[in-house]
């Protein structure tokens, strides 16, 4: 076993196939990326007993990530979206731009905001956390055989059904103010309002976008602002989406 980093484990081969080199190089290289041991280890566990899949390293997303991605000619790497060592989104981005190769395949625990941002970054696809393991398995087949895939919940999301429907004019108002750093006071008085009003908005602003305190609120709109051109649109399949193809 070769330990590249202090923080990858990697995975011995599995018996019966470390002297087959034919099929060790039709597998599909992963990595897993999360905050949790228990679940980058559990998962990777789990992709492993895929015959098809060659999990080789688990990671916390530290910087080192990138360059062994460049280096191994990695093939698929699943990234949690809630990391706290790592920004998971500018992960994604610098995987697109230094290894393009390399599909980035995003787990949550439920779809928010932040899919179109990792859609735009270079995502291939997101799927929630509880999916199956089998639909995981056949997700990073897919993605590495150049498909788009989507669960449901984020593929309204990339459509622009969840944004569109989420705010009112007025919560949006609120919504700009609080990002650019406007207080409930200063906001009642710009949109003559009272303060418990105000303060109403920006619960059902938190409720709505999924938010717990306004510095999310200044990074949502930053990056919805920023999201650029449309994304291609999906059409759920059953449980999952798939755009595009190899």
């Amino acid at each position: 076993m070769v330990v590249l980093d202090s923080d990858l484990t990697h995975r011995p081969e599995s018996p019966g196939l470390a002297d087959s080199s034919s099929l060790a190089d039709s597998k599909i290289s992963v990595i897993v990326v999360a905050a949790e041991q228990l679940f980058r280890l559990g998962l990777a566990r789990l992709l492993g007993e895929d015959v098809r899949l060659d999990v080789i390293g688990v990671s916390e997303g530290q910087p080192e990530l990138v360059d062994l991605c460049v280096a191994r000619s990695v093939d698929v790497v699943l990234v949690e979206l809630d990391l706290t060592k790592a920004d998971s989104i500018e992960l994604v981005r610098l995987l697109a731009s230094r290894c393009p190769a390399t599909k980035s395949l995003i787990l949550t625990s439920q779809a928010d905001w932040r899919v179109r941002p990792a859609m735009i970054a270079g995502a291939a696809g997101i799927l929630l956390k509880d999916t199956s393991p089998e639909s995981i398995r056949a997700a990073v087949i897919s993605v590495h055989l150049g498909d788009q895939v989507l669960c449901n919940e984020a593929a309204r999301w990339v459509l622009g059904e969840e944004y569109s429907t989420h705010l009112t004019q007025r919560e949006s108002d609120v919504l700009h103010m609080v990002a650019h750093g406007a207080n409930n006071a200063e906001i009642a008085v710009q949109l003559h309002l009272g303060q418990k009003t105000v303060r109403n908005y920006v619960s059902r602003i938190y409720r709505k976008l999924e938010l717990t305190n306004r510095a999310q609120i200044a990074t949502y709109l930053a990056r919805t602002e920023a999201r650029g051109p449309d994304l291609p649109h999906s059409a759920p399949a059953g449980n999952e989406s798939r755009v595009g193809g190899a």
